[in-house]
């Protein structure tokens, strides 16, 4: 948003300028009419007598096309881009942390590879963690659930993202993560007491 007003500020316009001279352009009659004037005084727009309206110079289309630009929307990442090359075996790697059992909720503790695919792609556009952080994070959240026969435990595709019940969604395995890169690692402190 900042670039964007540095182009209208560069253009010498104001908000309110740059909203009527889009509206020139779409040949839709400005709520503001006091702009027409201004714009006309930068070079922007111009009064075209034999058609009786207004229409943009060829300085105020090379700023529009500029806003255009910036607004459009960047395209689409790949799932090689984004996750990386062996992304594929990485969400296998990660599923086959979690138990191929029902969990006591009564839901399989594995989702299918698909699901967990669209889950991470969520994931690596939110967050900046890395293949090897996933798989050390997901050993110690499932561990902690082992010795409880996994009571509580969210599912695979649970565990990267969860929407609540505003919409918004959440990721505990973005928490563990972050468990992991402060150095808190839960995994190796588990162990069972011997019965003698």
């Amino acid at each position: 948003m900042w670039e964007f007003f540095q182009i209208i500020t560069k253009a010498g316009m104001t908000p309110n300028e740059c909203l009527s001279l889009f509206a020139v352009n779409m040949k839709i009659t400005p709520h503001h009419g006091h702009n027409i004037e201004t714009l006309l005084e930068k070079g922007l727009i111009e009064y075209n007598e034999d058609k009786e309206h207004y229409t943009i110079t060829k300085e105020a289309r090379a700023i529009m096309t500029q806003l255009d630009n910036y607004f459009k929307k960047a395209k689409k990442k790949t799932d090689i881009q984004l996750m990386g090359k062996d992304f594929v075996q990485n969400i296998n790697m990660y599923r086959e942390i979690f138990p191929a059992k029902k969990l006591p909720s009564g839901k399989p503790a594995r989702q299918n590879v698909k699901a967990l695919g669209s889950s991470f792609r969520w994931f690596f556009e939110t967050y900046d963690y890395t293949w090897p952080e996933i798989i050390k994070a997901t050993r110690m959240y499932v561990n902690e659930f082992r010795d409880k026969d996994y009571q509580y435990m969210m599912t695979s595709q649970y565990f990267i993202s969860k929407q609540d019940k505003h919409r918004v969604k959440h990721s505990t395995l973005a928490d563990y993560c972050d468990l992991i890169n402060e150095g808190i690692d839960t995994e190796d402190k588990h162990f069972k007491e011997k019965v003698v």
